[in-house]
C-alpha cells in the first residue's frame, strides 16, 4: 500500500481532497468539418457574438467526454449525425470567450461530398461558407463566402516553434468569426492542406 508523504492512503487522500481548491474552466467542443474548398458553420443565435459566423459546438455536459459533446453539438445545431471527427486542437488562450475561463477542445472532419444542414438549438443557421486565404503584405486575409455574403478576416498571423498557427498570439485587426474561431479555422486549414500533401506523397 503506497502512502503519500503525509502518511495518507489514497482513500485518505480522497476523503479529504477539496475540489474546490483550483478554479476550474468550463469545457467546450468545437466540430470543424469541411467539404472541398468549404466549411460548416452556424450562425450565432445569442450573445456572445450573436450574428457571427462561428464552428458547431458548446459546453460539455457533466458525465460527458469532449468526443460526446461535440458529436452531440453538431447534431443538435446543424443536425449532421455520424460524422467521424479527430481532436486536433484544444484553445485555451485567456480571455477567448467573454463569458468566462473557457477552454475548448476542437474536432476536425473531412466529408466527400455535403450533406443537408438546418440551423438549430442556439444556431440561427448553418451552412457550408466557401473560404479563401490571401495574403496582403504582412497580413493574411480569410474570406467566408454565405449565403449572406462574404466575412472578412484580417490576421497578423504569429507562428509557435512547429511553425504552425500560434492561435494565443495571433492578432485579429478585423474580425469576421466568432471568438477566436478565425485563427483556429487557419490553423486548420494549413493543417488540412499539409495533410493532403502527405497523403499523395504517401501514393507515390
Amino acid at each position: 500500500m503506497k502512502l503519500d508523504k503525509n502518511g495518507r492512503t489514497l482513500e485518505e487522500f480522497l476523503a479529504g481532497y477539496d475540489p474546490g481548491k483550483y478554479r476550474h474552466p468550463s469545457v467546450t467542443a468545437d466540430c470543424v468539418i469541411f467539404v472541398a474548398d468549404s466549411v460548416l458553420l452556424v450562425r450565432r443565435g445569442n450573445h456572445p457574438s450573436i450574428g457571427m459566423l462561428a464552428f458547431p459546438g458548446g459546453f460539455s455536459e457533466p458525465g460527458e467526454s469532449t468526443e460526446q459533446t461535440a458529436n452531440r453539438e453538431l447534431r443538435e445545431e446543424t443536425g449532421a449525425k455520424g460524422v467521424p471527427c479527430r481532436q486536433f486542437y484544444t484553445a485555451s488562450t485567456p480571455g477567448r470567450d467573454p463569458r468566462d475561463w473557457t477552454v475548448t477542445v476542437c474536432y476536425i472532419a473531412e466529408l466527400d461530398e455535403r450533406t443537408a444542414v438546418s440551423g438549430a438549438d442556439d444556431a440561427a443557421s448553418a451552412e457550408f461558407c466557401k473560404y479563401s486565404v490571401l495574403k496582403d503584405g504582412e497580413l493574411t486575409v480569410l474570406e467566408l463566402t454565405s449565403e449572406g455574403g462574404t466575412e472578412r478576416t484580417v490576421m497578423c498571423v504569429a507562428r509557435d516553434p512547429f511553425g504552425d498557427v500560434d492561435v494565443n498570439n495571433t492578432e485579429i485587426l478585423e474580425n469576421g468569426m466568432a471568438f477566436d474561431h478565425a485563427k483556429i479555422l487557419l490553423r486548420a486549414i494549413e493543417e488540412r492542406r499539409i495533410n493532403r500533401s502527405c497523403d499523395k506523397n504517401d501514393r507515390l
